[in-house]
């Protein structure tokens, strides 16, 4: 029995928790491991366990998981730590600390005080989900080897099509005639919310159907004023256009309800500046909800043109810090709007490329299947 322990968050709706909870769930289920699990302490005092956002069943699993006895001696530590790895030799085995470098290059507060990799251990390596954010630790300078690209799933029990579950949640938010566009996520400008509100405001312009759909996460950021500030960046004549067909929800959602939300969408569309994978868009995707999302970037790595439109992008870079330089994509407003608009025109195409995603991501991205491939990377 392979003896691995867990570092992490578990019961708030922060991606690194999901992440975290998602793989252990499947470790319990059909994996030769013996997990042992341990709560790191939450970023600000105002976040809360939230209850809900697994089944019941689920969340027992989770919250029965055991810190480690004093003999317990794990072969594999992955720690999840956002933003601030854990780069210290563990007691036993090896550690592995997940890390999603966004802009593909680490801050000073992303090395946890050491100056370059040659100050990390030999029995310490990295788990990051895409080849994008992998580079970040390339350039510190971690040898390839150590660094251990595992992509994020979906549990196709939930995160997959179901025409009446999307009916009735379209009825429900009053959406049925409408077309929808959704994009999820914090409303940092990281994830391009003004290059999407910008293009609606042309969008909606000419599509009288034409609906936003932005969910936050108001319970971990402050993604409600973020998109009111945006707004109010926008002209006069914009802002009064966006506001009467914008829709707003920032609370904190069940994996159903997260799904039925999905599913209603006709579009997904993240025009991101720099992410470490994003994950709402293969949630979209193994949904049936064809995709439009920023092209360069992580989603390339996991999407196919038969079910994503790329939004053509140019490379930049930015400074997080003065002594380092990042780098980020600079998605095409024009583009981006004539891809949106394509979306409604030609809706008839949306049942093809909505099947061509979920096959895809049922295929290949399961809970299940990346599960197998990080078990792969820390006992191997």
């Amino acid at each position: 029995m392979r003896r691995l322990l867990v570092e992490g968050w578990r019961l708030i709706p922060h991606s690194y928790a999901l992440v975290a909870q998602s793989h252990c769930l499947c470790l319990l289920q059909d994996h030769e491991v013996e997990l042992r699990f341990v709560d790191l302490p939450y970023y600000f005092d105002r976040w809360r366990r939230t209850r809900g956002v697994f089944t019941a069943e689920q969340e027992a699993s989770l919250a029965g998981l055991r810190a480690p006895e004093p003999d317990f001696l794990p072969q594999a530590t992955l720690t999840m730590r956002p933003e601030r790895p854990d780069f210290s030799a563990p007691r036993s085995g090896r550690r592995f600390a997940f890390g999603t470098a966004e802009y593909r290059v680490l801050a000073e507060e992303n090395r946890s005080g050491l100056r370059s990799a040659a100050e990390v251990p030999d029995t310490v390596s990295m788990v990051t989900p895409s080849r994008w954010s992998a580079l970040a630790y390339e350039r510190f300078g971690l040898p390839r080897e150590r660094i251990h690209v595992v992509p994020h799933g979906i549990d196709p029990a939930v995160v997959r099509p179901d025409a009446a579950a999307r009916n009735a949640a379209r009825e429900a938010l009053g959406l049925r005639d409408a077309f929808v566009y959704l994009s999820v996520g914090a409303m940092t400008w990281n994830k391009g919310p003004d290059v999407l509100l910008a293009a609606f405001a042309r969008i909606a312009e000419t599509e009288p159907e034409a609906r936003l759909f932005l969910k936050g996460a108001d319970a971990l950021y402050p993604s409600r004023e973020m998109v009111r500030s945006v707004l109010d960046d926008l002209s006069a004549r914009a802002r009064e256009t966006v506001a009467a067909r914008l829709i707003y929800n920032g609370d904190t959602y069940s994996a159903r309800m997260m799904a039925d939300l999905l599913r209603a969408a006709d579009s997904y569309v993240s025009p991101y500046r720099a992410e470490g994978f994003n994950l709402p868009v293969l949630e979209a995707a193994a949904c049936g909800v064809p995709v439009i999302c920023t092209g360069g970037g992580p989603t390339d790595e996991f999407t196919q043109e038969s079910f994503a439109r790329r939004i053509r992008s140019r490379p930049a870079r930015m400074s997080p810090e003065a002594a380092e330089v990042g780098d980020y994509l600079e998605p095409d407003l024009d583009h981006l709007v004539e891809l949106m608009r394509q979306a409604l025109r030609e809706r008839g195409g949306a049942t093809r490329m909505g099947a061509a995603g979920a096959a895809y991501v049922a295929q290949n991205l399961t809970w299940g299947r990346v599960t197998d491939r990080l078990v792969e990377a820390l006992f191997s």
